[in-house]
């Protein structure tokens, strides 16, 4: 009974081991150039609607240095967040974050408000996040020369 298992197991090892390859994948050569406009788009427009937490808003003489001492505090504080300033006309503000949905805004906003009282959620573009799948150029490659 025993050999029996050791056995089955060394199958299944076997068989895992045998998945590993590369994935060709067929397409048209008018899918590159698609890909290449998606590309095009993204670096002209590196925007996305998405939302940020607003830690500060003030206007008047002192509001630029109020701006940059919180700045300064946040960085120490959250180092892994981005801290933007804005100023749109009378009003200097300091917002952080890059969040996709408000659910990921609302999970950060619980760790920074033990700390900032007066902190909320506002709609703005963020930057898209930089994926790079590093491990792609070697899992994969693509077929363009379809033959129909």
């Amino acid at each position: 009974m025993k050999q029996i298992f050791v056995v089955i197991l060394m199958i299944m090892v076997v068989s895992l081991k045998a998945q590993e390859g590369k994935v060709i994948i067929n397409a048209e050569p008018e899918v590159d150039q698609l890909v290449t406009l998606h590309k095009e788009h993204n670096q002209a427009y590196p925007y996305v609607q998405g939302y940020r937490i607003q830690l500060f808003k003030d206007s008047g003489n002192d509001a630029l240095d109020a701006a940059h001492q919180i700045m300064d505090k946040f960085k120490g504080q959250f180092p892994n967040l981005n801290v933007y300033l804005s100023f749109k006309e009378p009003y200097y503000r300091v917002r952080v974050g890059d969040f996709r949905t408000r659910i990921e805004a609302l999970d950060r906003l619980q760790d920074i408000k033990r700390k900032y009282r007066s902190v909320w959620i506002i709609k703005d573009n963020i930057h898209f996040s930089n994926y790079q799948n590093k491990d792609a150029g070697d899992i994969y490659e693509i077929n363009k020369n379809i033959k129909n």
